[in-house]
């Protein structure tokens, strides 16, 4: 769900020059997004359900300009795959608010949850993630020297 919230967070002219990504520490390979995932962010406009999971590797986490993980765990494991890529590692939960104004340190994954939890999860993801928006922003401007 994270990745198809952000693509529709990103502005057009900030979209088309970015790449958004998924990958998982624990992910099966070409597994699809659950129904619920898909209705879940269906609800919003956003169209997952051509989505497959891939496994995260450290050819990928060295590509990325910018890795956001869910749950401390994903970001140590990146760190044993790319240990060079551990200035770009995030938690998503690094900047935006939950509900109730607190900030946990990871967003749990709901899969085998109900549609509430996965509601839940999804707004917990947006909430973060529109907070990152403007640093994406900053981040590919400075890349390409429009600042």
């Amino acid at each position: 769900m994270a990745a198809g919230i952000l693509r529709s967070l990103l502005p057009p002219e900030v979209a088309g020059r970015t790449e958004v990504r998924s990958a998982g520490t624990g992910a099966v390979e070409r597994a699809p997004a659950t129904v619920l995932a898909v209705q879940t962010c269906a609800e919003h406009g956003i169209d997952v359900s051509t989505h497959h999971a891939s496994s995260l590797s450290a050819v990928l986490l060295r590509e990325a300009d910018l890795i956001l993980g869910m749950e401390p765990q994903h970001l140590d494991v990146a760190r044993k795959l790319a240990p060079d890529s551990a200035g770009r590692l995030h938690l998503v939960t690094e900047h935006g608010a939950t509900p109730g104004g607190s900030t946990a340190a990871s967003v749990w994954d709901p899969v085998g949850g109900t549609a509430d939890q996965y509601r839940d999860t999804f707004n917990r993801i947006r909430s973060h993630l529109l907070e990152w928006v403007p640093r994406i922003r900053d981040a590919v401007e400075r890349r390409e020297g429009v600042r």
